[in-house]
Formats: structure tokens, C-alpha cells, sequence
């Protein structure tokens, strides 16, 4: 369970991103779908203890997210790779900060299950875009992270890629905030549905899972929910 209570966040010289926001995002897979610019990535940051809000409280399996480091896995919508490391070197990066005993084998293992044992000797920039979030995945996987936040994880990915990335976060097992502008992505995800609009960030709308299984008619309920 994810909670934030009357969270305020405001960039230096920029408008106010969260007003007085709370909102509760329980286990499983939560998509929250709005407009980019809406304040979706700042409530992804706050709510893994990157960004501090100015006001109120966030609190990740009943505690704050800067108490739970190892616990939470961050994966931006870009930039979330070491580009001078291998895609081995990434993958071991949270096992090494742990000191697990056999990182190599535990990143042997992640890789074949997600089907890129053939790229652990190569850097970032020598992989496709879809390649790139599977390493995201498989280093998530490999830390042993609890909670995954993700921002736009299907956003450069390819229509080949798209429904495997889908099925592998389905199959993760772990709680996931997964924030898109892409109605399509989030029917296939599968998982709870936030409908917001901003800035400031609000919460005109919910669905539980399984509520809509065709696109366009959570885009209309989508467009009615922002005239509110």
C-alpha cells in the first residue's frame, strides 16, 4: 500500500505540481494515466523519496520511502542506464551495493529469464530501445525491490516489444505505479486505473482491474472526467 495525505510539492520559480494531494494506491498494479505535464513524474519521484514535498506525507508499506532503500526500484523514463557500465555492470549494480554473495550468477539467471543473456557484454548505447527497459527490468528483478515505480515504461519501446515488456511487468509479482499518457497501455497493463489532470495534480477518476478492456472507452471516460 502507497499512501500520500495533503501532499504539496513546488518547484523553484515554477507553478505548484501537488496541491493538498492524497491518494492511496494499494497492492498489485496501479496505472496512473493522465496528460504529459500533469505532475504524473513529480508524484513518482515523491513517492520514491527522490523529491521532497513541502508539505504532508508519503509512506510506502507503512513507512517512509527514505527508510526503505533496497525496497524500492525507480525506473525512469530515460537515462535509467549507466551508459559507461555493460548491461552486465548494471544489472549487478543494486546486488553489489548489498554485497550478495554470487551476484554474477543471481545476474545469469535474471538475464536468461528475460531472454538477454546474448547483451550482457555490451553498453547501453549498443541496444535497442526495447533491450534498454528489459535491462531496467531485470536489474529491478535482481535487486529484489518490493515496490517498482516506472515512468512512461512503454513509451520507446516499439510495437514488437510493447505487449512483451507488458507481460513481463504482469509477471514480476511485484506492487507497481506505472504512470502513462497511453490509454491503450494502460487496458493492457491490466491493474487499477487513476485518471488525473493537472497541474496542480488531481485525481478526477478511478477503475478496478479489469473495469475496461477496450481502449476507447476508457479514452471517453478519460475526456469526460477532465471537463469535471
Amino acid at each position: 500500500m502507497i499512501r500520500l495525505t495533503g501532499v504539496t510539492y513546488r518547484y523553484r520559480r515554477g507553478p505548484v505540481v501537488l496541491q493538498n494531494f492524497t491518494a492511496e494506491f494499494p497492492p498489485g498494479i496501479t496505472v496512473i494515466l493522465g496528460p504529459n505535464g500533469s505532475g504524473k513524474t513529480t508524484l513518482l519521484k515523491i513517492t520514491a523519496g527522490i523529491l521532497k514535498p513541502q508539505s504532508g506525507t508519503v509512506e510506502v508499506m507503512g513507512r517512509p520511502p527514505d527508510e526503505l532503500r533496497g525496497k524500492i526500484a525507480y525506473i525512469p523514463q530515460t537515462g535509467g542506464l549507466y551508459p559507461w557500465m555493460t548491461v552486465r555492470e548494471n544489472i549487478a549494480l543494486p546486488l553489489k551495493l548489498q554485497r550478495r554473495s554470487n551476484p554474477e550468477r543471481e545476474v545469469e539467471s535474471v538475464a536468461e529469464s528475460l531472454g538477454i543473456s546474448h547483451l550482457l557484454d555490451r553498453y547501453p548505447k549498443e541496444i535497442s530501445g526495447g533491450e534498454q527497459q528489459k535491462t531496467l527490468i531485470a536489474r529491478a528483478l535482481a535487486s529484489g525491490a518490493e515496490v517498482w515505480l516506472l515512468d512512461e515504461p512503454l513509451s520507446m519501446i516499439d510495437i514488437d516489444y510493447r505487449r512483451e515488456i507488458i507481460q513481463l511487468l504482469k509477471k514480476a509479482g511485484r506492487s507497481m505505479v506505472v504512470i502513462t499518457h497511453n490509454v491503450q497501455d494502460a487496458v493492457d497493463l491490466g491493474g487499477y486505473i487513476y485518471i488525473v489532470k493537472g497541474p496542480p495534480l488531481q485525481l478526477v477518476a478511478t477503475a478496478a482491474p479489469g473495469q475496461y478492456t477496450d481502449a476507447e472507452r476508457l479514452a471517453e471516460t478519460a475526456r469526460e472526467a477532465f471537463k469535471s
